[in-house]
């Protein structure tokens, strides 16, 4: 996202001042904050480096709900003031979860799950990474249906989230049973199926432009030793993987399995490979769940029986690089029957690699840029487990009877500022590229288990899925039925002043 730099107003650092006098919280406040490591530490350490670019007033670490409505109680006396929540910094949109010249509010020394009692739920903090919530419950054996690469933040869950547990769980949205929010008027609430429920509805999904989410309790799964972990493929494979992707897809028999299958290409083509992640809910798979993938040659493989933890430990070694600038632009196109599946994804793949054979190779490897497109599967069983664990279902207004599909993620990293304009042109490429193919080879063409003759009011391929949505896109807008207006209505009687939407990033209710 281009972004030019603020100057720091006194008006953000009297905030800061009176946070500082108000909360107990740490606070570090400029100028003399940027010889502190915290402040350092919080301003930098994003996933997509070019949210370092901006430099809060101050940063202030809170470890209670109390604490955050303290902050938050400041903030209305600071109207001109922006605000970002920072949970894993993950979130590749530029201003998402950063803020220039404004407070940021840090989660990250608030990050302990804690069992219930009885284990049936998770209570997870808003700081915690998937990595550290797994670690925390393991020792009773238990986890929660979170995000896939250990690095990630919990924020996720304000977007759905896709976990390799959603097969049989639904999306990690499904099963958290309540939240715990500081709205915008500094009031702390709870917010469940039966109390506040339609915050709770909209938070699954919705976005952060409804409260601050400070507690998210989850339902709490039985869970041992896993098997998992990444094979390495040359891109020579492309059509093989990307058929056994499909075959996996359409014939989906076996809830405790998943997989990513991402085709990585480097500009200088030394790097043209296929990383594909694989998972499986027990200490090994059975014969048939992985034979395709099985029966490809491979150039390295980590599989291995495991902890969950180290699973989504490795996993994170591999894709949650840091030091680079990001932009990452989501799809979704159907697992189309048979051949046509397949030949839809090699055209999605050969499409994406020869614009970047056009722009001129030589040219992107002296920018330094890395390319992947990866291919997730979202097979029909994913909306039928969610709504069993969640029958009040979500804005996503996910339906199995869409049948299968499979969701797209572009992403491009390079290194410096220099290279952002292009960037952005590539990838902003991608999608409507994308959409061209759909309408001149696949027109009409339906999802592998599409029902026929059902309620459903679309066929579900306008989602844009919003974990992997970039800040141009729209997927609130593409839920499809209702969903957007009820969301627009609750973010609007939830904060009648528009106190997020007006001074917080994020995809917003206009």
């Amino acid at each position: 996202m281009p972004h030019i730099s603020t100057p720091l107003g006194s008006t953000a650092l009297a905030a800061c001042a009176n946070i500082r006098s108000a909360v107990q919280a740490d606070v570090y406040s400029l100028p003399a904050a940027i010889l502190s490591p915290e402040y350092l530490y919080a301003k930098t350490h994003y996933w997509s480096a070019a949210n370092a670019d901006r430099t809060p007033a101050c940063v202030v670490f809170p470890t209670t709900a109390k604490e955050v409505s303290e902050i938050v109680q400041v903030l209305l006396g600071f109207p001109d003031v922006p605000f970002a929540i920072k949970s894993g910094g993950h979130n590749s949109n530029t201003g998402f979860a950063s803020t220039d010249g404004g407070v940021l509010i840090s989660f990250k020394n608030w990050n302990t799950t804690t069992l219930s009692d009885d284990g049936e739920v998770a209570n997870v903090p808003p700081g915690a990474r998937w990595v550290k919530v797994m670690t925390d419950l393991e020792p009773h054996g238990k986890a929660v249906v979170g995000g896939r690469i250990g690095d990630v933040g919990v924020g996720l869950l304000l977007g759905g989230g896709l976990s390799f547990l959603s097969t049989s769980y639904g999306m990690a949205a499904d099963t958290v049973v309540e939240y715990e929010v500081v709205l915008a008027n500094a009031t702390i609430i709870n917010a469940n199926a039966k109390n506040n429920s339609d915050i709770f509805w909209a938070l699954k999904g919705g976005g952060n432009q409804f409260g601050i989410v400070t507690k998210y309790t989850m339902k709490a799964i039985t869970l041992g030793q896993v098997w998992g972990g990444v094979r390495i493929y040359s891109a020579i494979y492309a059509k093989q993987l990307l058929e056994a992707t499909q075959h996996w897809t359409e014939n989906f028999n076996d809830p405790k399995g998943s997989i990513i299958v991402t085709g990585d290409i480097a500009a200088d083509s030394v790097v043209d490979i296929f990383v594909v992640f694989l998972f499986y809910a027990e200490p090994s798979p059975p014969v048939g769940v992985f034979d395709k993938f099985n029966s490809i040659p491979w150039i390295s493989d980590t599989t291995r029986t495991q902890s969950f933890s180290s699973l989504l430990d490795g996993n994170s070694q591999l894709s949650s690089i840091y030091g680079l600038r990001w932009f990452v632009r989501g799809a979704t196109v159907p697992n189309l029957p048979g051949q046509n599946g397949t030949d839809l994804y090699i055209s999605a793949y050969n499409l994406f690699k020869s614009y970047l054979t056009n722009q001129g190779l030589e040219r992107l490897n002296q920018l330094g840029f890395v390319f992947s497109l990866a291919f997730q599967p979202f097979p029909y069983v994913i909306p039928a487990a969610g709504l069993i664990q969640n029958p009040g279902g979500t804005p996503m207004n996910l339906d199995a009877a869409n049948g299968d599909k499979m969701l797209l993620q572009y992403s491009i990293s390079w290194p410096t500022n220099i290279s952002d304009a292009k960037a952005l042109e590539i990838i902003s490429a991608q999608t409507p590229l994308l959409e061209t193919l759909l309408d001149t080879e696949f027109a009409g063409q339906k999802s592998s288990h599409y029902v026929e003759g059902s309620d459903n009011t679309d066929d579900g391929n306008s989602w844009v899925f919003f974990n992997d949505a970039m800040y141009d896109q729209n997927p609130l807008q593409s839920y499809g039925g209702d969903s957007y207006n009820r969301l627009k209505v609750i973010q609007r009687r939830a904060d009648p002043l528009g106190f997020f939407p007006s001074r917080t990033g994020g995809f917003k209710y206009i």
